[in-house]
């Protein structure tokens, strides 16, 4: 069904614009000043402290996704998977020897007693090699099976594996963790892991580490369809031959079913309600799963996205009341601005383009910084919002200028 009809229609949308403007903010004798800002992140699609906001004003998260993604329908689609890159897990993949484990190449199920992990590690040819680690104290890793293919897994039927990090921490997974090689031959670089796992599974690891789970659930089940639409996006449009998407801030944070510290200590790290209260629902436009990209904070006003569903609006739901990121502050040394932009000093920041969109005038596009160089010279440097988002560190251009 599509809902965004009845939405937009009571909040009015504007395609991406601009506003020349003429601001120029001088740089105080203290050396210091003050960045005021609205929001936090790109703005495009859903904003999370929105959909709280919305949840809390009784919008069901069909109409909360309607609101961000215009013109979409909720679609549900067949059971699918997804293959995640992981990061931080060293050369080898590395697992627990646990009941049930098994690895394709391999008669059988692995045997656990007295065995404490496996691993999967790059030989000298163009294949993988399984080795053993027993459970008593000094063992060495042995040699279990070599002559296996690139691209091995691990497997655990419905039960999700254990995943070691180098340092001793490690993650749970379902599905299967697949061994791939970084060179072609030689054992030199090891292997990654890509984990290949349902969608719903995969959606399940995402949300509680992109929302917290003791949010309204209207709120945190919109965040769940659009977690599990940025991820069949990656499907559609995969990162790579071996993987579809990472698992890391790059793409949205996956963390497996669980984790555990080098000191033992079990955290939940997957919330299977909103999954499952949204099993398979992905957002559609003209029958493609859309890019949904959403983020902590629009201040207000959402940013137009380069696609029709990502349109640029007055967000109602996104207050102060419920968001820091509306209107908070940083104060700015006007060195560190100066290094930057490869100056000796900075004297004065003009600002010549905004989006027209909200408090101030919208987001900084466009502006200059003056200032004099290593030689003395006079400089006035082009920049862009994003250019002065980077030189002050803040994480938006949505910003002003004040003394401090």
């Amino acid at each position: 069904m599509v809902l965004a009809a009845a939405v937009a229609a009571v909040f009015p949308t504007a395609v991406s614009s601009s506003l020349a403007v003429s601001e120029t903010f001088t740089v105080p004798p203290s050396g210091s000043f003050t960045v005021e800002m609205r929001g936090i992140g790109h703005g495009h699609g859903m904003s999370q402290y929105g959909a709280q906001g919305a949840a809390r004003a009784g919008k069901t998260y069909p109409q909360i996704l309607a609101f961000y993604y215009a013109g979409t329908t909720l679609t549900t689609l067949p059971a699918s998977w997804i293959r995640v890159g992981l990061s931080g897990f060293g050369a080898t993949t590395t697992v627990a020897a646990e009941a049930r484990l098994t690895v394709a190449g391999v008669s059988g199920e692995l045997p656990t007693s007295g065995v404490s992990r496996y691993r999967l590690v790059a030989d000298s040819g163009s294949g993988l090699t399984l080795q053993q680690l027993k459970a008593a104290a000094g063992s060495r890793w042995t040699t279990y099976r070599s002559g296996l293919s690139n691209r091995t897994s691990f497997y655990r039927a419905t039960y999700p594996i254990r995943l070691f990090t180098g340092d001793g921490a490690s993650y749970r997974y379902f599905g299967t963790l697949r061994a791939i090689r970084t060179a072609a031959t030689g054992s030199a670089g090891g292997v990654y892991t890509v984990n290949r796992v349902s969608i719903d599974h995969y959606t399940a690891g995402v949300v509680p580490r992109e929302m917290p789970t003791s949010w309204p659930a209207a709120a945190v089940n919109a965040q769940a369809v659009a977690a599990r639409s940025y991820g069949r996006y990656a499907v559609e449009h995969p990162q790579s031959s071996e993987y579809d998407i990472c698992d890391t801030s790059q793409c949205q944070v996956y963390g497996g079913r669980a984790y555990v510290s080098a000191s033992g200590v079990r955290q939940i790290s997957e919330y299977a309600p909103a999954a499952d209260n949204t099993a398979n629902q992905v957002l559609t436009y003209r029958g493609s799963t859309i890019f949904a990209q959403f983020g902590a904070s629009d201040g207000g006003w959402t940013v137009y996205g380069g696609q029709p569903y990502l349109k640029a609006t007055a967000d109602p739901y996104d207050t102060a009341a419920i968001d820091p990121y509306i209107t908070y502050t940083k104060v700015m040394r006007a060195a560190a601005v100066a290094r930057y932009y490869h100056l000796a000093t900075i004297t004065k920041i003009e600002i010549t383009q905004r989006d027209g969109n909200g408090a101030w005038r919208g987001r900084v596009l466009a502006g200059y910084v003056n200032g004099i160089d290593s030689v003395h010279k006079a400089q006035r440097i082009a920049t862009t919002g994003f250019g002065l988002e980077d030189a002050f560190g803040v994480g938006t251009t949505w910003f002003r200028l004040l003394p401090s």
